[in-house]
């Protein structure tokens, strides 16, 4: 066996069964697998199987080490990844969360782009998003590549992130130098919801260099039951508050608030407004108070110039919307004529069907 070259971060809470059937079979597949230390970090789960599945995925396996934190749980999977940064001890540093995949050749063309180019501090792939009726391609380099420096790089930084319009890529869709990582001290909010956007933002605004890699890296499994951003309540619109204090603060620090404002802000606050009408009734008046304070980070809400029809109603603060803030609703009247046209033609060929056998043409 080689020296693992890379470490991947598995965080791990009472989600033994996609251990076991999603994430570990799709690392196992890899063609350099052996080259990889699996660190599988248990945040005190409290379900016995999940346990053993971690003991025995590490006990099968030479390059997979396990790591229990006390019963109980945290709260999200921050506190399992910052301790997976403190046990990483390779060239290279990634993540996969239990619930989801990688396909093909996995992270290991990040590698290979990292290895091709020193300069690098991080490399960026491509992902695919699965529904229940549909799989999305997520071209995530095209959102960050807009000043080339030659030969295949290109910048990154506080400027870039402001031209992507501060765009979070998915945690697993990238790979960092573990060294220089470990020398911006950068660690994720523990007890907080939505901590991969804001890691990422801190992290490319903190490189100088990446390197594109137009290829599909992992599959994000977008409604897995159970998980936390699928499990929509008072409590998790609570943890998101935790995270927007925390990127606020970080905001201010690194002198790019006004730009959030002007660039991010609204896009990302817009992203709440629908899984406001998927939380329990009697929960939407905390929900709605936590928005508030969420929004008074950064704007005054009474006094903000609203682009987006949602935060417009919400706010009750009517306006001219944007360009970008009708899109949104424009994709959801898509979809949900897609689906009501789906549902019609399964139901006409329903009562085909049941004519044909009335008429006895079918058995």
């Amino acid at each position: 066996m080689t020296d693992p070259r890379l470490s991947i971060i598995v965080p791990v809470f009472n989600t033994g069964e996609h251990l076991r059937t999603r994430a570990f079979p799709s690392l196992i597949a890899l063609p350099n697998f052996e080259q990889i230390q699996v660190l599988l970090i248990d945040d005190g789960s409290t379900y016995p199987d999940t346990a053993d599945a971690v003991a025995e995925l590490a006990a099968a396996h030479s390059n997979v080490t396990a790591f229990f934190h006390e019963h109980g749980g945290s709260g999200s999977a921050s506190r399992p990844r910052n301790t997976g940064f403190d046990l990483a001890d390779t060239e290279y540093l990634g993540f996969l969360d239990p619930d989801d995949e990688f396909t093909g050749r996995g992270p290991w063309p990040l590698v290979e782009a990292l290895d091709a180019h020193p300069a690098a501090q991080l490399a960026i792939g491509n992902q695919q998003r699965l529904y229940t009726d549909r799989t999305e391609a997520v071209d995530n380099t095209a959102h960050y590549t807009h000043h080339a420096l030659g030969n295949g790089l290109y910048a990154a930084g506080g400027e870039v992130l402001t031209r992507s319009r501060f765009r979070p890529a998915n945690l697993s869709s990238y790979l960092l130098r573990t060294d220089w990582f470990r020398q911006t001290g950068i660690r994720q909010v523990v007890g907080s919801a939505g901590q991969d956007s804001l890691f990422f933002r801190q992290i490319f605004t903190a490189a100088k260099v990446f390197v594109p890699v137009p290829e599909e890296i992992y599959l994000y499994h977008a409604e897995t039951s159970g998980s936390m951003v699928n499990t929509v309540t008072a409590e998790y619109f609570a943890k998101c508050l935790i995270r927007e204090r925390a990127q606020a603060q970080w905001l201010d620090a690194a002198g790019l608030t006004e730009r959030y404002v002007h660039h991010g802000f609204e896009r990302a606050f817009a992203w709440y407004l629908p899984r406001m009408r998927r939380i329990p009734t009697e929960q939407r008046g905390e929900a709605r108070d936590v928005l508030r304070q969420i929004a008074e980070l950064y704007v005054d809400p009474a006094q903000h110039r609203w682009r987006y029809p949602e935060a417009m109603a919400f706010f009750r603060r009517p306006g001219v919307p944007s360009v970008e803030g009708i899109k949104p609703l424009a994709a959801s009247a898509r979809r949900s004529a897609k689906h009501r046209s789906a549902q019609a033609a399964a139901a006409a060929r329903r009562i085909r069907s049941s004519a044909r056998t009335r008429r006895g043409l079918d058995p």
